[in-house]
This record gives C-alpha cells, sequence and structure tokens, in this order.
C-alpha cells in the first residue's frame, strides 16, 4: 500500500485498509483481496469509502460471511453496521461506519465469482494467493460497456410510456410526491441509462454525472427536475418525455430497430389536452 497515490493524506482511512488486510489475510479461507473505487485510483478524499473485495474460498464463504460481525468488531468499534441484499454477481456487501467517520464496504466473493467485467478497472490487488485476482484484472482493462439488447430497449419504450402516463394521472390528481418519486424513477431506469449507452460509457447511475455531460446535456437532464408544484411537474414531465425521444432515435436506428410512434403520440395529446382542459 506504501505505493498508492494519496493514502498518506488520509490517515483514518490507511490504519484502517491495513487493519482489514491484516485482518484477512491471516485466514487460510480468504484467496484475494481487491480494492477498488477512490481509493485505489488515486483520488480519494475525506468522504470517500474503502471499497474492498473480500474473496474466498467457494465452500467457505458461507461461513467467512457468516462471521462478518466478528470480524467488522476485531478491527475497531463500528458506530454502525448492517448486510446489504444479495447483489447480481454473487457479491454479499457488508457495510461498516468506524469512528472518523470512514465507511467500509465489505464486498464478500465466492473464487469462481471473479471474472473478468467491468467493474475490475482501475481496482488494485492486495492479496492474491492464486494469481486469479491479477489474471481477471489485466483482462479486465480492455473490456467495452456491454450495450443493451435490443430486446431491453424495446421494454423500455413500452415502460416509459406507460409510467409517463402514470404521472400525469398523479399530478391531475394532486398527487404531487409520487408524481415526483415517479419522474425520478424515469430518468433513474430510463435517461440515465440511455445517456451511457449512447455515449458508450459504463452505466454508474448518479455517480459523478457532473463530469460526464455536456453543458447542453447537463441543462436539458436539469429540466426533469421540479419542485412539489403541479406545474414545475408537468413541465419537469413533457422535458423528460422530449429527451427520451432524442436519445431514443439513435439508439433505435444503430440496431436498426424500429417502434410505432402512434401510441407514444397519443399519450402527449391526451395529456395537452386534459392538462389545457383542468380547471375549465
Amino acid at each position: 500500500m506504501d505505493n498508492m497515490s494519496g493514502l498518506d493524506l488520509l490517515p483514518a482511512h490507511r490504519a484502517l485498509l491495513e487493519r482489514v488486510v491484516a485482518y484477512f489475510r491471516d485466514d487460510d479461507r480468504v484467496v484475494g483481496m481487491i480494492l477498488g473505487g477512490s481509493l485505489a485510483r488515486g483520488i480519494a478524499d475525506f468522504y470517500s469509502d474503502i471499497d474492498l473485495y473480500i474473496v474466498t474460498r467457494d465452500e467457505s464463504f458461507d461461513a467467512l460471511f457468516d462471521g462478518r460481525d466478528a470480524a467488522a468488531l476485531a478491527l475497531g468499534s463500528p458506530l454502525f453496521r448492517f448486510a446489504v441484499d444479495p447483489i447480481p454477481g454473487g457479491s454479499r456487501d457488508y457495510i461498516v461506519t468506524y469512528p472518523g467517520p470512514v465507511k467500509l464496504d465489505l464486498m464478500y466473493y465466492r473464487e469462481s465469482e471473479i471474472v473478468p467485467a467491468l467493474k475490475w478497472a482501475g481496482c488494485v490487488v492486495l492479496e492474491d494467493v492464486s494469481g486469479l485476482m491479477d489474471d481477471v484484472l489485466v483482462r479486465s482493462r480492455d473490456l467495452a460497456p456491454y450495450p443493451p439488447a435490443s430486446e431491453e430497449l424495446l421494454e423500455l419504450d413500452q415502460w416509459f410510456w406507460t409510467i409517463c402516463w402514470y404521472v400525469f394521472g398523479k399530478i391531475m390528481r394532486g398527487e404531487l410526491w409520487e408524481a415526483l418519486d415517479g419522474i425520478h424513477t424515469i430518468r433513474s431506469e430510463a435517461l440515465l441509462p440511455m445517456l451511457d449507452w449512447t455515449a458508450g460509457r459504463p452505466h454508474e447511475g448518479y455517480r459523478r454525472l457532473e463530469t460526464k455531460l455536456d453543458p447542453g446535456m447537463a441543462e436539458r437532464l436539469t429540466g426533469t427536475l421540479a419542485p412539489l408544484e403541479a406545474e414545475e411537474l408537468y413541465d419537469a414531465l413533457q422535458a423528460t418525455i422530449a429527451l427520451f425521444c432524442d436519445l431514443r432515435g439513435p439508439l433505435f436506428e444503430v440496431r436498426s430497430l424500429t417502434f410505432d410512434p402512434v401510441p407514444g403520440e397519443e399519450i402527449r395529446n391526451e395529456m395537452g389536452r386534459r392538462w389545457a382542459a383542468r380547471g375549465a
């Protein structure tokens, strides 16, 4: 860890990371440790988490994860700790916050689940019993983001218009909190993935989104935000629809996909008619 950029400027992070590595290195069930996140990339600050992947022998996974609480207590005096529901790909996560505060994300993996993937880009191997960790990280360097399947795009189009009509109904009824939540869901589940697919980058949700968007696109995405007022929510919904349609065209075209524009236009027209007639 001596050659990791910036770690000396974060003494609490460094001390905790050293304790964690020493603890698991003494456990024969652990065959690898991989550091991820901003610490691995040398761009960490005081608010950064310690993202550490703990790789176990397959037959030892359950026992090691069951001992997570004992491990957390052995490493210090936790302020908070909780387990996360299983994540696709095999990971079981245990989140612990220590005084500082410093948040430690322990991500447990079976050895057989460590395969080349985009998430390993920029990571650093801290322990590698068999050489598997280094091999997987090397083979992960040049991986490209997985493009969406045609079926995924077609289903997204169907989902989008359905949710838009649902949100519009909430605005008209005055159920503004639910409308606000619905627009956020559309932005998170449709617009952000489409922006990443269009740019050919990995989908990371809102993570560092400020650095990924050009000013024009940032302004358009900002237009999908709204306070808890019906008029502003309606405008945000219309901005959401406009951005979706502009992103949909190129994504469908490159895959030679077609869509029927009539149902979507019917939804937009009915929204406009009912919005104009409200209060009449």
